[in-house]
């Protein structure tokens, strides 16, 4: 087998993978007013270093040690650990925004596992935009630090819609104020169309045409058509060694995030084998990767599922609970049980994620989409 990771290129590939669109808030209706880069990432070259509160920094008993000294250091938790904060976050995340897209609890808890244990994740670790918002999540305290963690300042006021994207968030301003879901958490752009906004690849006009592949900064924006156009692919950036690239075998061409990883070259295969214990082993980017889909999951070794990833880039396809898996959400006293990949995800809406005298509830977040509990902030 043969790799091809082009530098300077763009490979397009089609693909007839179908998947269910995000369901849409109300129709957008402006583009303007969107972030600066600097705006979008203080970090980058060229920018102004960001200014610093003397108030302490959001976060909760032992947590707050590393505060302030720099970005936190997720590989330093033990899964339980990263566990708890992702737990923290989550809950957090749905009762200030609601169950928006992935913020509903269950999906989020994966997203922010992803991020959070290095030891389950070794190989795509969370970089970039997407590293500093779950770093800014874990650490929050009222519905006023997550919105200053995932939206961008005085949004209702700068822009003429009701609801539409700003940077790579998808907002709707209501009579509450704003609601919002920061596609970046989940390496997505925000997208509109003209049935409203949605976290997709962004791939726009090349998925119009049911064509893929790797654009974008140092080609960091992997794109992958589903065959109702949506675009399925990622932002690379937000991972690993942080760019896309194209690769190939005898009988399939794909795109793929490049792993970072240290223990290659592999022959690129877009297919995954498990251990014994539920780890994930797959090569879909020329470098040797694993994903330990018991810790992300809980359960056993059922949680990982040899065979083809789909989409052919999806590192993470092999993890998912197939055997009486979790189909619904629900709320029992203040505990929250959400899903996502067939298992099962609680937390205590009353404990020290939301305080004394937290609760459950149900909601459908956006018309016609699936009901979700979000714990309600006190």
């Amino acid at each position: 087998m043969r790799a091809r990771d082009r530098a300077t290129m763009v490979l397009l590939v089609s693909s007839g993978i179908g998947a269910p669109a995000v369901a849409c808030v109300d129709l957008f209706h402006s583009t303007a007013d969107l972030l600066t880069a600097c705006e979008l990432d203080a970090t980058a070259d060229g920018c102004a270093p960001p200014a610093r509160d003397a108030a302490p920094v959001p976060g909760d008993g032992a947590a707050d040690a590393g505060v302030g000294a720099g970005p936190t250091d997720f590989c330093a938790w033990s899964s339980s650990e990263a566990r708890q904060h992702a737990a923290r976050a989550c809950a957090w995340l749905g009762a200030c925004e609601t169950p928006l897209g992935r913020n509903a609890f269950g999906p989020c808890m994966f997203e922010a596992l992803l991020a959070f244990d290095c030891a389950a994740n070794p190989n795509h670790r969370a970089t970039g935009q997407r590293r500093r918002l779950w770093d800014c999540l874990w650490q929050v305290r009222s519905c006023a630090d997550v919105e200053a963690c995932i939206v961008p300042a005085a949004v209702c006021s700068r822009s003429t819609a009701s609801a539409g994207c700003d940077g790579t968030t998808r907002f709707e301003c209501t009579d509450a104020g704003v609601r919002a879901e920061n596609c970046a958490l989940w390496g997505k752009t925000c997208t509109v169309d003209l049935t409203g906004t949605s976290c997709t690849g962004g791939g726009g006009a090349l998925c119009d045409s049911g064509l893929g592949g790797c654009d974008g900064p140092s080609l960091s924006r992997l794109h992958w058509c589903a065959a109702d156009g949506e675009d399925l692919g990622i932002d690379c950036s937000g991972n690993g060694a942080g760019r896309c690239a194209a690769f190939d075998a005898v009988d399939a061409s794909w795109v793929a995030c490049v792993a970072g990883s240290d223990a290659g070259p592999c022959a690129p295969t877009a297919a995954a084998t498990c251990t014994d214990s539920g780890v994930a082993a797959s090569c879909p980017s020329g470098n040797p990767e694993t994903l330990d889909c018991t810790a992300l999951l809980g359960g056993d070794a059922t949680t990982c599922n040899a065979g083809p990833l789909a989409p052919p880039f999806d590192w993470t396809s092999p993890c998912a609970v197939m055997q009486s898996p979790c189909t619904a959400d629900s709320c029992d006293g203040s505990v929250l049980t959400g899903c996502a990949r067939g298992a099962t995800f609680t937390v205590d809406c009353g404990d020290h994620v939301l305080g004394t005298g937290g609760t459950c509830r149900t909601t459908a977040a956006e018309p016609g989409a699936t009901t979700h509990a979000m714990c309600v902030a006190r």
